[in-house]
């Protein structure tokens, strides 16, 4: 019977603790834009160590050089536009959302290049 108790206890708990932080609402938006501008910082510098690869003499690995520069250039002059558009469409706050809303965005703009 205690345990039966325990349990019910823990479970109002854990509900009124779950309603209380979906009522204190989400991080400001200057919260949200200091995020992004992080994490396009990070990926940044990720590619940013990549792009020596196109002096490669792998074939593959130039490639992948050239596509890590290309993306180093979109995300650096694209930047301020990029964290605009996650904050309109509320991207999560988490890294590999952000991550891939990036890959999109790129993947997106460099398939209209193509198609010009």
């Amino acid at each position: 019977m205690k345990t039966r108790l325990v349990i019910m206890a823990l479970i109002c708990l854990t509900a009124g603790v779950g309603a209380f932080s979906a009522q204190g609402g989400g991080p400001s938006i200057d919260q949200q834009k200091s995020y992004y501008l992080d994490c396009i910082d990070q990926e940044i510098e990720n590619y940013s160590c990549k792009v020596v690869l196109t002096n490669s003499r792998s074939k593959n690995l130039r490639q992948y050089g050239g596509e890590a520069s290309q993306k180093v250039q979109f995300l650096t002059q694209n930047k301020d536009a990029l964290v605009q558009e996650m904050a309109v469409q509320n991207v999560s706050l988490r890294p590999h959302a952000v991550h891939q809303y990036l890959l999109q965005r790129f993947s997106r703009e460099t398939s209209a290049y193509a198609a010009e």
